[in-house]
């Protein structure tokens, strides 16, 4: 049993809160607080009534009792309510023992012990509404003097061991707490006269006397101590010239953190500078005033504050004419009018004044570094930019301020527009087509706050943010520039050189979500690092892994209306350049996956290629650009670029299969069937896909519609094969009667499947393809497995693999393991069978094939299970769930658990199982519905 009483009072036993009625928790709560826990009778009753007595003690005591009864209560011993519990088990018990043990002993011991018992205190006790009608103000002020008094032994043990930083700020949490304690404001004078600020300390003493009172005159005494009768007290001028009107979001919490971190603790004994940077209009400076503001009253010589005009209409701000404004703040005069004078002055003025300099809007470390105070003070900047300069010379501190996602965005839109976010889409809508950006909801939010709330104005708004040629103009309020997204972004871009200008308009063509360095070098034609350079510094891309970059979605609708400035020819130079590039990088990478595969792609020598080496390495490569290729599919669709709408959906349809993304190869497959036949009806001058090409996009197209389970599947399969047929190619024949074998097999037309597979068999060994031949005889063998005739199976698959070894394809190697797996199975060699399927497992693994692991798994649990391998056959069965969870195949973990259930007793002595034994059913059809697919 656990009792908390230190914040919010609960008691749990064994993880589980106990409910305690009001009246017998007041008087466990004044039991527990009296001194060894024994409280008078006549002390709970005044707190439980106290206008008199309305019920006995003993009744609310025994209600007590039966609640908690292991606390081991003696109550109603002459006159009082005792308990005896384990000190360890409250947590007010455990902060006096630990204390009176820290007054034993010393140093990093007496600090350990100290900050155990102030970690305890996790809020004002016997705070609330629970609490009211009773009285407890005795017992509020005891624990309050409890906690006062364990903080300022803590304090002064960290003092003891030179934990300086801690120390500052557990000083000014304190005195949030209690601002009047005398015991604390001693100690942060004190302080402040140690580091030789002892004017700011006398103010600080005069400030708590004004504020507070002085009720027993320990502060005047204090007083006193720091101004003896001959000297003179001083006045310091303390500037606050925080702007006063600002939007708190009440959504930064981790970067407010980080900011308390930076800031907060090393004023007094350092200077700390740090720089909030980000993309134009992602509320750095908002974010900035609000922190700012929160928090100064951790700055004790006050704020300055100035808007550096880095990035907007007009000029820039001087450096002079900033020191000129916070001099006069300061209430200092420069000896010297030039700009190096007024540093030194500045810098001197503000040492050790635990001073706040918020430099809003920053140009570039030029600009800010003449308005760096003094040591002891702090700055807090904000820019575009990153300001790697202030980083290396100054040794600031860099925090990006990322766009809110959307679920922040959609509250944060919510607040400002006061509108009831929760389900309404069109809200939802509104925040994710805004990017995350402050600004564009803030301007979003006005323009609702200024109309009718309903529907029809959301809807309105949606749908301009929709459309990119009007997202930018539905992000603007007339009259004022800074209220305009388009203009707001245009001043980033206009600080960009011409190249770079250029560049940034070329990635916002790139259709994908993020782009490789060679894309980009691709589409550039020169050298980029520099140009990359700059857009990175001024955060109009982001790197979110090494060699990738994104492009905001408003920074890119921005971008692509300044493509203008590009010659059409320029434009269609860079989609082809860029499809090419994604082509022949896909094209090297499928070669990979798919061994021997034959397309008419052709390589050009000034494009950058990838280089891949193993299949982890195509897989990789394929993972990063998955997004780009489907968009730039639908790209070259949309400039009729029939070249690459067949092509690229060819090289990238196998990646989709291993991933179980059978859906979006049917869709962009569709697209490539449409593209052969225009290209092959119109002719032209380039090189004409043939009748060969066009059954392969069928054959493709066949093997997406089988792993989607699609009754279409036939018919692309049969075009496939008439589309051979007539070309004459003998090896996509061959190819179609694989197809239409495994949708024989799949009808359970085992005999027609058989006679297919033998149909290909002897093209492929006519026309001396070795790779082909194996393919159909590892599928005639699968097939006569299911027939039965297990020897001829054996014979057939066990060439395959001879054949694979010599020609190497992982995937049709491990496709055959299985076949042979099932071979040794339905003899009742189940020793065999696990091995092999165990080394088909291993090469499903190394292509990362998680569909088809996933009933392979199954299958060597089958066979551990009927050997009596439990613990084994559990641990496949195991990794089959996952696989089939991480997929989302309802029927996989159907599959799996029906053998779960069925393999819960240990099978009878010889058991094995067969193609037709409980839970078989599903993983058969499974492997037999992307058998083919991959055979392409």
């Amino acid at each position: 049993m656990r009792i908390h009483l230190l914040g919010q009072f609960s008691v749990h036993r064994d993880g589980v809160v106990v409910t305690i009625r009001s009246r017998p928790r007041v008087a466990l709560v004044i039991a527990l607080l009296s001194p060894g826990q024994e409280a008078p009778n006549a002390r709970i009753a005044k707190a439980l009534w106290p206008n008199g007595p309305s019920k006995s003690v003993s009744d609310v005591t025994r209600e007590l009792r039966e609640v908690l009864p292991e606390v081991r209560q003696k109550l109603q011993v002459h006159g009082r309510c005792v308990l005896q519990l384990n000190p360890d088990d409250v947590d007010i018990l455990r902060v006096r023992r630990n204390v009176t043990a820290a007054k034993r002993t010393s140093g990093r011991e007496r600090l350990d012990l100290l900050r155990t018992a102030v970690a305890e205190w996790q809020g004002l006790p016997l705070m609330g509404p629970e609490w009211d009608g009773y009285d407890l103000d005795a017992e509020r002020e005891l624990l309050d003097n409890e906690w006062l008094s364990t903080v300022i032994d803590f304090l002064h043990a960290l003092q003891g061991c030179n934990e300086d930083l801690e120390f500052d700020r557990e000083l000014r949490k304190a005195l949030d707490q209690w601002p009047a304690a005398p015991a604390l404001i001693k100690l942060k004078a004190m302080t402040m006269i140690n580091i030789g600020r002892p004017s700011e300390a006398v103010q600080f003493v005069q400030d708590c006397i004004r504020d507070h009172g002085d009720d027993h005159g320990q502060l005047e005494e204090l007083m006193n101590e720091l101004t003896p009768p001959d000297s003179t007290r001083l006045e310091p001028v303390v500037p606050n010239q925080l702007p006063g009107q600002h939007v708190d979001l009440h959504c930064r919490g981790p970067l407010e953190q980080e900011l308390d971190d930076r800031l907060l603790g090393a004023n007094e004994r350092s200077a700390a500078v740090v720089v909030l940077h980000g993309m134009a209009g992602v509320g750095k400076s908002q974010l900035a005033r609000s922190w700012a503001g929160s928090r100064s009253a951790h700055f004790d010589g006050g704020t300055l504050y100035a808007e550096l005009r880095g990035f907007g209409p007009k000029e820039a701000a001087r450096p002079q004419e900033v020191l000129e404004q916070f001099l006069v703040e300061l209430g200092v005069a420069s000896p010297v009018r030039t700009l190096d004078g007024m540093i030194s002055t500045f810098r001197t003025a503000t040492a050790g004044r635990n001073l706040l300099v918020v430099l809003d809007n920053a140009r570039d470390a030029d600009q800010v570094r003449p308005l760096l105070p003094g040591i002891g003070c702090t700055a807090l900047i904000t820019s575009r930019m990153r300001l790697d300069g202030l980083v290396v010379h100054e040794g600031a501190v860099q925090c990006l301020v990322e766009p809110f996602d959307e679920n922040t965005a959609r509250d944060v839109l919510g607040r400002l527009a006061r509108l009831q976010s929760d389900g309404n889409p069109l809200v939802a809508d509104i925040a994710r087509f805004t990017g995350g950006l402050a600004l564009a909801l803030a301007i979003v939010a006005a323009t609702i706050r200024t109309r009718p709330e309903d529907d029809g104005v959301l809807r309105g708004i949606r749908d301009g943010l929709r459309e990119q040629r009007t997202r930018l103009d539905t992000l603007k309020l007339a009259g004022d520039e800074n209220l305009d997204m388009r203009a707001v972004l245009s001043y980033s871009y206009e600080h960009l050189s011409a190249d770079a200008k250029s560049l940034l308009c070329l990635i916002a063509h790139h259709p994908g979500p993020t782009i490789g360095s060679g894309a980009i070098s691709a589409i550039a034609e020169s050298a980029v690092r520099a140009r990359l350079g700059e857009l990175s510094a001024l955060n109009l891309i982001e790197e979110p892994e090494f060699e990738r970059f994104r492009v905001h979605d408003l920074i890119r609708t921005f971008a692509l209306e300044q493509i203008d400035t590009l010659d059409s020819q320029a434009r269609d130079r860079t989609s082809q350049r860029l499809l090419s590039h994604l082509l022949q990088n896909a094209w090297t990478c499928d070669q990979v996956l798919v061994p021997g595969r034959r397309l008419p792609v052709g390589i050009s020598a000034d494009l950058p290629v990838v280089r891949v080496a193993t299949i982890g390495q195509a897989i990789r490569w394929f993972e990063q650009e998955q997004a780009t290729i489907s968009r730039a599919v639908d790209h070259a669709v949309e400039i009729g670029d029939d070249h690459h709408t067949w092509l690229l959906p060819t090289v990238f349809a196998t990646y989709l299969w291993h991933r179980n993304h059978y859906h979006e190869a049917e869709r962009i497959l569709e697209h490539a069937g449409m593209a052969v036949e225009r290209l092959r009806g119109d002719g032209g001058a380039g090189a004409v896909p043939t009748a060969a090409d066009e059954a392969f996009v069928y054959r493709l197209l066949a093997g997406s519609r089988r792993g989607m389970r699609s009754p279409k599947a036939r018919g692309a399969q049969a075009r496939a094969l008439q589309l051979s047929r007539d070309a004459g190619d003998r090896y996509g024949v061959a190819y179609g009667h694989i197809g239409l074998a495994v949708l024989r097999g799949e009808e359970k037309d085992f005999a027609g499947a058989v006679s297919e597979y033998r149909l290909a068999l002897e093209a492929f060994r006519e026309l001396g393809e070795r790779l082909g031949e194996a393919d159909a005889l590892s599928g005639l063998a699968m097939t006569l497995v299911d027939l039965g005739q297990l020897t001829e199976a054996d014979e057939h698959v066990t060439a395959a693999l001879a054949i694979y070894e010599q020609v190497p394809d992982i995937n049709a190697r491990a496709n055959a393991m299985v076949v042979l797996g099932r071979v040794h199975a339905e003899e009742g060699n189940l020793g065999r069978a696990a091995a092999v399927f165990d080394t088909a497992v291993a090469e499903y693994r190394k292509l990362d094939r998680a569909n088809r692991e996933a009933p392979t798994q199954v299958r060597l649990a089958q066979v551990l299970l009927a050997d009596h391998r439990a613990v084994e056959g559990q641990a496949a069965l195991e990794r089959a769930r996952e696989l089939y969870s991480a997929l989302a195949d309802e029927k996989g973990l159907a599959e799996v658990e029906n053998l779960t259930t069925t393999w819960g007793h240990a099978p009878a002595t010889g058991a094995a199982p067969t193609t037709n034994a409980p839970g078989r059913g599903s993983a058969e059809a499974e492997q037999e519905k992307t058998r083919s697919a991959e055979l392409q």
